[in-house]
């Protein structure tokens, strides 16, 4: 009996999603590289251990499929292309696994918006053990990270005590006069965007002092001084309501001036967390129910896609951008 998966032609949207998770597994794979070279701390050491031998793991079972489909295999990010052997420490340990907590709850969301897409079965099984070994990741992460004492929560509100209904039109309202106290939902969203703009701030830091392209230079400052509005605007909301914010972990860049990484590795790991952003944003503005609010995630994502489509055009100008599968109609 001819099995069904070996006559179902994979579809443009599974072909998409394995083609992004490759290229986005081959810069973790680089990231992993450097990071466990330069850190110090043994329990973190682990979680970066672990973290590698998953993407590994994943890039080769991304890899099979492809070879399997006759699909060439993305040329991505090569560790001994894109990683500068014996590289200074750039970042700090405690920042290596702040990047895989949010690299593992970045992987969690993907991998299952890419397994509620897929059709063939065997795409759906290989998403969904993606899937499985991220979470268990993640848990691992926070668990670290809480007997350390490093892993920041949200802030505590009180219970829900009656059942309540919205009775004021100006619920919605927020320009003038005196606004109503921020939802739980708003407080959750303005703080996840916080902390991955702080991250992106000491991403670009790091990225503008190691740097010897003063193009790149001037964009990776760009960034930072972006990020650092960004913070500015979602802390003067969240002091208003008198929510605490304190989502600094460390300084998190040393002061080394010396590349880990290729500078296309650089550019493009900017060009992921302009994405991530630009998500992030996207879904806080489909939650907020104030309108000043929605106009800011607004401002946000215009001044977040206007940077990222200048970090594209300056891939594209070096040759550094590789291209996406295309859509064509099978004939």
């Amino acid at each position: 009996m001819i099995n069904k998966v070996d006559i179902v032609r994979l579809t443009s949207a599974e072909i998409s999603v394995l083609w992004a998770t490759n290229i986005n597994i081959s810069v973790v794979i680089c990231l992993m590289t450097h990071f466990i070279e330069t850190c110090t701390d043994p329990e973190i050491l682990i979680r970066l251990e672990e973290t590698k031998h998953l993407a590994q793991k994943h890039k080769n079972d991304l890899e099979q499929l492809f070879l399997k489909e006759n699909i060439i295999v993305p040329e991505g990010f090569k560790a001994e292309k894109h990683v500068v052997p014996k590289a200074p420490k750039l970042f700090s340990d405690i920042y290596y696994i702040q990047c895989v907590l949010q690299m593992s709850k970045f992987g969690v969301a993907s991998h299952t918006a890419s397994l509620t897409i897929a059709a063939r079965e065997d795409v759906r099984m290989l998403f969904k053990n993606l899937m499985d070994d991220v979470s268990q990741l993640y848990n691992n992460v926070v668990t670290s990270m809480q007997e350390k004492g490093i892993y920041v929560r949200m802030p505590f509100m009180n219970y829900p005590s009656q059942i309540d209904f919205v009775n004021k039109e100006n619920f919605m309202t927020g320009w003038f006069g005196r606004r109503r106290s921020l939802l739980g939902i708003e407080v959750t969203h303005l703080l996840i965007n916080a902390v991955q703009n702080e991250m992106g701030m000491h991403m670009c830091t790091g990225f503008s002092q190691v740097t010897k392209d003063s193009e790149l230079q001037e964009y990776f400052l760009r960034g930072k001084n972006l990020c650092q509005y960004i913070l500015s605007s979602i802390h003067d909301t969240l002091e208003e309501s008198e929510v605490p914010a304190a989502v600094t972990w460390d300084q998190g860049v040393t002061t080394s001036t010396i590349p880990p990484f290729s500078e296309q590795l650089m550019l493009f790991v900017i060009g992921m967390l302009s994405n991530l952003g630009i998500g992030a944003y996207g879904m806080g503005l489909s939650t907020t129910m104030r309108r000043d609010i929605s106009a800011m995630y607004a401002n946000f994502i215009t001044k977040t896609g206007a940077f990222a489509e200048d970090g594209m055009n300056l891939l594209i100008e070096r040759n550094w951008m590789e291209q996406p599968p295309q859509f064509e109609v099978v004939k």
